[in-house]
């Protein structure tokens, strides 16, 4: 890049000079021209002033003005016969036909101006000026190469400049590779740069801008594995039981069998397509919740694992309660809950739902254990101090945030955790 740069920079400047030398130096040799023959012309005039009343009468010398070594002065009779001067003996074809005005031509290896000087109506003589026509050539070429000699420095300048600019474009476009480069292996440690070239930092912001959006999608991916992982563990452990338990005690309606089968994998799906949602992005529609139908689900799910465990499940709902939620999502966070209390609390464990004054609908799950945590670590991810995965309960906060509530430690002895939604206002304040 910075080759092309640096030739591109220094192939603009010698075609602009040249552009810009051509024509002026075409304009310097017409105007050497000119001022050639303006040269002689004032030679002739100065030679007419010096001239006596009779040029070429006896007695009568002739005093040429001083000029210069080159240039040769001569005066011919109007026959063409030389008075005075330097010239050839008789009037070459130009000088015997000026006869009114002066005539300039170049001649041979000369530039001749015939000056004819006119008194009274009749020409009395002819002033022969003359110079080596070579002379305008070389002041043209002095001139030309003074031109040429301008463009060779500013194809120098042109040169060095194109080489500092090249080197401050390339650097930051090679830093642009080096981060898409670390970008393309995983590393997302992308800032952007300022070099006050405006596109380039333009671009380099959107690459870091890609950067921080890949590097959360990839986050919300793993994150997704882990609490897919996570939350499927349990519809996969009650569907591995039931067949399980139908293997060894097979019943006799098939049918129900078989539903029950779907039931689970009914919820292992809805289970992968609302965290695939969430980690995405893309909430769900909110309906509004039937709080009686919707305690019983969470009873039917629970109660055969309550069971095995020789623990009882206790859910209850007060009528009134009022709430537009994404059903999914309050499954998962109710799962989680309760999946905690099953696995890592003790005692008999109660779901209930009821309204609070402010209109919001407010759901606890408690057990009789007891947790000696710190509340401010407990809904970290991975947190090593947990005594499970570390995952649940920042899921749970997760999905509760996602839809304008609020998921607590509200006392933890006995365990309580308090779900707070909001009402079906949901432009209203959240969740205190």
């Amino acid at each position: 890049m910075r080759r092309r740069i640096l030739v591109a920079i220094v192939s603009v400047t010698a075609i602009a000079t040249t552009v810009l030398t051509v024509p002026l130096a075409l304009i310097t040799f017409h105007r050497e021209t000119d001022d050639a023959f303006r040269e002689l012309q004032r030679a002739s005039e100065r030679t007419v002033a010096a001239l006596p009343d009779t040029p070429g009468a006896a007695g009568q010398p002739i005093m040429f003005p001083d000029v210069p070594s080159d240039l040769h002065i001569a005066v011919y009779a109007p026959d063409g016969t030389k008075v005075a001067g330097n010239g050839p003996p008789t009037a070459d074809p130009i000088t015997r036909r000026a006869a009114r005005i002066a005539i300039a031509r170049v001649i041979g290896s000369d530039r001749v101006l015939a000056h004819p000087v006119v008194v009274d109506g009749r020409k009395v003589a002819v002033i022969r000026v003359t110079e080596p026509a070579d002379e305008v050539d070389v002041r043209t070429r002095q001139a030309v190469l003074l031109l040429l000699a301008f463009d060779a420095l500013a194809v120098a300048v042109a040169a060095l400049v194109g080489w500092f600019v090249a080197a401050r474009l390339s650097r930051p476009v090679r830093e642009l590779r080096d981060d898409a480069v670390r970008l393309g292996h995983g590393d997302f440690a992308v800032t952007p740069r300022r070099t006050g070239v405006s596109e380039i930092d333009e671009t380099s912001t959107a690459l870091a801008e890609t950067a921080e959006r890949l590097e959360a999608m990839l986050s919300r991916e793993r994150e997704f594995s882990a609490d897919a992982s996570h939350q499927l563990r349990t519809p996969l452990a009650a569907l591995r039981l039931s067949v399980e338990t139908d293997l060894l005690d097979p019943r006799s309606d098939v049918d129900q069998v078989l539903d029950g089968v779907l039931t689970q994998i009914d919820r292992l799906d809805d289970t992968v397509t609302t965290l695939l949602a969430v980690a995405r992005d893309r909430p769900g529609p909110r309906d509004r919740l039937d709080v009686g139908r919707f305690v019983r689900s969470v009873h039917a799910r629970w109660d055969r694992a309550f069971t095995t465990a020789n623990r009882k499940l206790t859910c209850r709902a007060e009528p009134g309660a009022d709430v537009r939620v994404s059903l999914p999502v309050l499954d998962q966070i109710v799962d989680v809950l309760v999946g905690n209390a099953i696995e890592h609390g003790s005692g008999a464990v109660s779901v209930s739902l009821r309204s609070s004054p402010e209109g919001r609908l407010v759901l606890e799950v408690i057990d009789a254990g007891a947790i000696v945590r710190d509340p401010s670590q407990l809904f970290r991810r991975r947190d090593p101090s947990a005594s499970g995965h570390g995952v649940g309960l920042n899921l749970a906060r997760s999905l509760a945030e996602a839809e304008g509530g609020r998921l607590v430690l509200s006392s933890p002895a006995p365990t309580t955790f308090r779900l707070v939604l909001p009402g079906r206002d949901l432009s209203g304040p959240g969740p205190q």
